[in-house]
């Protein structure tokens, strides 16, 4: 009953989400910039904090490189045990992102990028089991049959705009330039 009960929570939670998707050419964004993203991903990393693995999360349904699937893989294997977290909660909202990231790249990719990022995945597949409070939703999110694309919700897609490259798309940040100058100028994170 207690199964049936997390299930049919999930499956409603998911269903209230207004930017959830099945099909990867829904989430596609036209003239991304995958590596000046991924340096804003790993200013992030370096920063820490709940919202730290959120810039390769808001990624992960994009078409990527191989040279860019080995960069995120080195990435994910350097950070995904060295964020720091105010407390437990935000250390599993973490991993769970972080993983979750790291699937979708490896269950969209073709087999260079699996290849590429092959190590993550493997880490990253075994993650749920190391959760307490969301280990039933991440190990749906990370290796149920259904692959949950896009942004989830307004904080979310706010999030992606603030911290993924898109020249001439002024919904997004231009450059990690400008994304460095804007940090600078608030003196704080981005969102």
């Amino acid at each position: 009953m207690k199964k049936i009960l997390l299930l049919l929570s999930v499956t409603l939670l998911l269903s209230c989400f207004p930017y959830i998707y099945y099909k990867q050419e829904e989430v596609l964004i036209k003239n991304i910039n995958i590596d000046e993203t991924l340096d804003i991903a790993v200013n992030e990393l370096k920063e820490g904090g709940f919202d730290a693995v959120l810039t390769i999360w808001a990624i992960r349904d994009q078409i990527i490189t191989p040279e860019q699937a080995k960069r995120i893989n080195d990435i994910y294997l350097e950070y995904i045990d060295k964020v720091e977290y105010k407390n437990e909660t935000t250390k599993e909202f973490g991993i769970w992102h972080f993983a979750w990231a790291i699937s979708n790249i490896y269950r969209n990719g073709n087999d260079e990028i699996k290849k590429e990022i092959n190590d993550a995945y493997i880490d990253a597949t075994n993650r749920p089991n190391t959760l307490t409070k969301f280990n039933k939703i991440a190990d749906k999110l990370i290796n149920g049959e259904k692959i949950y694309m896009g942004d989830v919700h307004g904080l979310g897609r706010a999030y992606a705009k603030s911290h993924i490259v898109v020249p001439g798309n002024k919904e997004y940040v231009q450059s990690y330039k400008d994304y460095l100058e804007e940090k600078n100028k608030n003196n704080k994170k981005i969102i």
